[in-house]
């Protein structure tokens, strides 16, 4: 839908008026009439349907002194058919426009400039109708959305249900099918539920339909028909069913009938159970197929046997199906879900004696053991083969499913949960890559030189903590709006083998790989809040922002020990910011929503950094109640000499204004930028113009008052 309204119920209110300072005293009589606006104003024609088919407005508002409207407004109605598109029209002309000929071009309304007392309401009432249609459009979704939910259930039930309309099928699950000696859907619709009883259960239905009395619209006697349906909503009895064509021993259960609905149309739902000692066997399954059900224990410690009792190079491998989410959209809940169960079906047959589970709905896991590494790659690309070879129909449209797989080798510390974890991690990464159709193992460490060079960073780590050789450095953040308090930016370095700093580029994701960059924050975290207390204790009100890792972030045992580390160091608890990037950040939302908030319940503030360089930033900020946003210095460096990026750069700032969030510009190199800046409201400005980082928190903010 092309008008959606905001969530802080501000109306984006678009003007197109020659005259800026009409334009202005019209927002104002809106303001005054109560609505809130968020106001854009623009006399270009084409710039006008543009906005308003990218969904930027809620409300159009165009006055008659362009030339041209015949042309606009067909093509604004066009780009935003559901965006409310009202004409100010000027009664003092001769040729003014008509509220007919307006709404005969594809306007909502037409008002007279005149009376801005009726331009509020109208803008009123076509906001209420946007409003309208979009909870119609969120209730069709949702009743889609339960519909399928609903078939997918019925589909995946253990028990045998059908559907029966005046004594005929119209519809019935899998086992209901299996279990009477159907193969199709279409073999059993039309056909009447007394052909598949034997005599005597076929006259007990009928007595029961009679108590029964489902409900009926053609009753003469509508008070008649509701006593009847009160009479008994339910009825159960126990049948025989009629001796099949294959001489197959008649089954023998209890049937229950309830009054329902199928489709809008009212039916008797029936459901069959199976006496214990009479239910018909099933044909063979695949050895797997039973681990569809397979709690992950059951699969451990089938995996654990298996690695046991079988030499050779151990594997995890972890399966999911190429294009999950373009097939929900192509095929909805249950089109999906007959093309995972039967890929997973395939998959199983394939994987012969191994041990298999299915993970979820399209990920499906196996441990295999060969002679090696090679060897195993060969096994799950003859599975990735085969699988590509699979040909289904669904929804009367051919499929043809692939799969990614990826392996990593079986580590007896971590155990065979830790390994699948590893695994499944290696499989998200390839598909984040675009990759699909393909088998992805890890390199031998003989052949992948970054696993040595992995374990040199490591080491080095380590020395760096226990000897206390990190550097910690303070760069400057200056406020552009009188703020007298210093405040700096920790940024740490490591001391190489030869004496050389490192940066954390070179280390910090190896460490946070290997979990153990929890640990250099905890050492930053101290050494920094040491040198702040000896700081604030020479009379400087000092602030630090600490930036933190993910592994902090996901440990739920740091923000106790930080309230501890906090108080010990008779801080308070504003004078420390902790920063997360925005990556970090949209990678564990809830984790971070969560960490944000303890933060807040201990009075510490948060801040995002490397703001804006996902799709769309603002959702991010919408879940995560940071209190200072850092944008990225990629957005920054190139304001001089491009009129797009300095535009872009304002845009964001002024949103983030908007939203309540002080804003922090890095990477300013020069002075140009500074009115650039200051001009769209930025809160604060940090780079090597000011100064580089340091070792020391010597800088003058005097200079700046």
């Amino acid at each position: 839908m092309s008008a959606q309204l905001s969530q802080q119920g501000t109306t984006r209110l678009l003007i197109a008026e020659k005259s800026e300072n009409s334009a202005y005293e019209l927002d104002s009589a809106l303001r005054d009439a109560g609505i809130a606006t968020k106001l854009s104003i623009s006399d270009d024609l084409g710039q006008i349907a543009q906005m308003v088919g990218q969904g930027e407005t809620d409300i159009a508002v165009l006055t008659d002194k362009f030339d041209g409207l015949e042309q606009l407004i067909p093509r604004i109605r066009q780009n935003g058919p559901h965006t409310p598109l009202i004409l100010l029209t000027d009664d003092s002309q001769e040729s003014a426009w008509s509220v007919v000929s307006a709404l005969n071009l594809g306007a909502t309304d037409a008002v007279p400039a005149s009376c801005p007392d009726q331009l509020a309401l109208v803008i009123k009432r076509e906001l209420e109708n946007v409003c309208q249609r979009q909870n119609y459009s969120q209730i069709r979704r949702a009743l889609k959305e339960a519909e399928e939910r609903c078939q997918l259930l019925l589909q995946g039930s253990k028990s045998a249900i059908a559907y029966v309309h005046e004594g005929m099928h119209i519809h019935a699950n899998e086992h209901y099918l299996n279990l009477f000696g159907y193969t199709d859907i279409d073999d059993l619709c039309g056909e009447s539920l007394a052909d598949i009883l034997c005599t005597d259960s076929v006259q007990e239905l009928k007595r029961q339909l009679k108590a029964l009395r489902p409900k009926s619209s053609d009753e003469a006697d509508e008070a008649a028909e509701q006593a009847a349906a009160k009479k008994a909503e339910s009825s159960t009895f126990n049948f025989v069913s009629a001796p099949g064509e294959d001489d197959r021993e008649p089954i023998k259960g209890t049937m229950t009938l309830t009054n329902s609905q199928y489709e809008g149309e009212d039916c008797l739902q029936v459901t069959v159970k199976v006496a214990d000692n009479e239910a018909p066997a099933e044909d063979p399954a695949p050895r797997a197929a039973a681990s569809d059900e397979l709690e992950l224990p059951g699969f451990v410690k089938a995996a654990d046997s298996f690695f046991a009792n079988d030499g050779g190079e151990r594997f995890l491998l972890v399966a999911g199906l190429d294009n999950f989410g373009q097939l929900q959209q192509a095929y909805g809940l249950v089109g999906t879900e007959t093309i995972c169960r039967k890929v997973w079906k395939k998959f199983a047959e394939l994987t012969g004696d191994y041990p298999v589970i299915r993970l979820s709905q399209h990920q499906f896991a196996l441990a295999v053991v060969g002679d090696s590494q090679d060897k195993i790659h060969e096994t799950a690309d003859a599975v990735r083969r085969q699988m590509a070879d699979l040909i289904l129909e669904v929804q009367d449209k051919t499929v043809r499913p692939t799969i990614t797989i990826a392996g990593v080798p079986y580590d007896p510390d971590r155990g065979v949960s830790g390994s699948l974890d590893a695994a499944h991690v290696l499989l998200m990464d390839t598909i984040e890559s675009e990759s699909s159709n393909t088998v992805v193992l890890p390199k031998p460490a003989s052949e992948d030189p970054e696993i040595d060079g992995a374990k040199i960073i490591l080491r080095q780590i380590t020395e760096a903590i226990e000897n206390k050789t990190f550097v910690t450095l303070f760069q400057p953040i200056i406020s552009l709006r009188g703020d007298s308090d210093e405040h700096y930016e920790v940024f740490l370095r490591m001391t190489g083998d030869e004496g050389e700093q490192i940066e954390p580029a070179q280390f910090l994701q190896t460490a946070i790989d290997n979990n153990v960059a929890g640990k250099i924050d905890r050492w930053v975290i101290l050494q920094s809040i040491k040198m702040l207390s000896v700081h604030r204790a020479k009379g400087h009100a000092t602030r630090l922002t600490i930036n933190l890792t993910s592994n902090s972030v996901t440990d739920p045992e740091f923000l106790q020990w930080l309230g501890v580390a906090i108080k010990a160091a008779r801080l308070p608890s504003d004078a420390v910011i902790f920063q997360i990037t925005e990556k970090d950040a949209t990678t564990y939302l809830r984790q971070t929503r969560e960490f944000v908030e303890g933060l807040r319940n201990m009075h510490c503030r948060a801040s995002l950094s490397r703001f804006g360089l996902i799709e769309d930033p603002f959702e991010t900020l919408r879940h995560i109640p940071v209190d200072m946003v850092k944008l990225d210095g990629a957005s920054v460096v190139s304001v001089d000499d491009q009129d797009e990026v300095r535009d872009k750069l304002v845009q964001t700032i002024q949103q983030l204004q908007n939203a309540g969030k002080l804003t922090i510009v890095p990477m300013v190199e020069n002075a140009n930028i500074l009115s650039t800046l200051w001009q769209a409201g930025a809160n604060y400005i940090q780079g090597h113009y000011l100064q580089e980082p340091s070792q020391e928190m010597d800088y003058d903010f005097s200079t700046e008052d």
